[in-house]
Order: structure tokens, then C-alpha cells, then sequence
């Protein structure tokens, strides 16, 4: 499969990078300022993380957010992961930071199918974790 963060991303979008990711906007941004953090290294879920790479991706996540808390005229900055099936086609693992204004009616533009989940056996497998 075809990934456009891996092929397509030119280096003129990519507004800061480390060893491992880089930042882009996001081309259908919820709000001003809403960034991804992509991995360089293709990956299809959070948890193929290497530990480490997954240390910096919150480090990042913490610097970028304060950054944003410090330097715009925000309330906080709601912070989405994406991975797996949930992806755009023709993506990778990726971070959203989307930067909040209180009572922004972010949560209310959200509508979501609720299914009935087994949780009983996610917690019988968390306890033997």
C-alpha cells in the first residue's frame, strides 16, 4: 500500500522533524494550529512501537503542547492518536494536537455509534499484565 506520509510528504510541509518524526498541519485541520506528529518509520498502530521511539513521541507531544500552551492565545490542546484500521487510507501511526479554546464546542461536534464492549475480559487481561 501506498503511504503519503512516507512518500509524499514534501520537505517544504514538514515544519520540524527529529531523529524519528516530524511535523506537518494538518491538511483538514479541526481548528488553527492543529498539527500531526508522524513517525519516520512506518508503523500501523501504538503499540509496534519500539519503547523508545514511543519515550520521545510523548516528550515531543509534552514539549509541543506546552509550546502551544505558552506562545498562543489557547486554553489547552486536546491530544488524539491514530492507528490501525481508524487511519486515513494510505497512512501510518500518527499524533493529532489540536489546539483548544473552553466552551470551543469541540466535544459537541463529535457524534459516535456506541457498541457494547466486552470489558470484562479487557480487565481480566490487564490484571495479568
Amino acid at each position: 500500500m501506498h503511504c503519503i506520509f512516507c512518500h509524499d510528504l514534501s520537505l517544504e510541509n514538514i515544519f520540524y522533524q527529529t531523529e524519528h518524526f516530524k511535523l506537518v498541519w494538518d491538511i483538514d485541520p479541526i481548528q488553527t494550529g492543529h498539527l500531526l506528529i508522524i513517525s519516520k518509520e512506518h508503523f500501523t498502530s501504538l503499540s509496534e512501537l519500539p519503547l523508545p521511539l514511543l519515550h520521545e513521541l510523548a516528550e515531543l507531544e509534552q514539549t509541543i503542547t506546552r509550546l502551544m500552551e505558552d506562545s498562543l492565545p489557547i486554553d489547552g490542546v486536546t491530544l488524539a492518536r491514530n492507528d490501525k484500521d481508524l487511519m486515513d487510507t494510505g497512512t501510518h501511526f500518527h499524533s493529532h494536537l489540536i489546539p483548544r479554546k473552553q466552551n470551543d464546542g469541540f466535544w459537541e461536534q463529535i457524534t459516535v455509534d456506541k457498541h457494547s464492549l466486552p470489558l470484562e475480559a479487557f480487565l481480566k487481561q490487564l490484571k495479568h499484565t
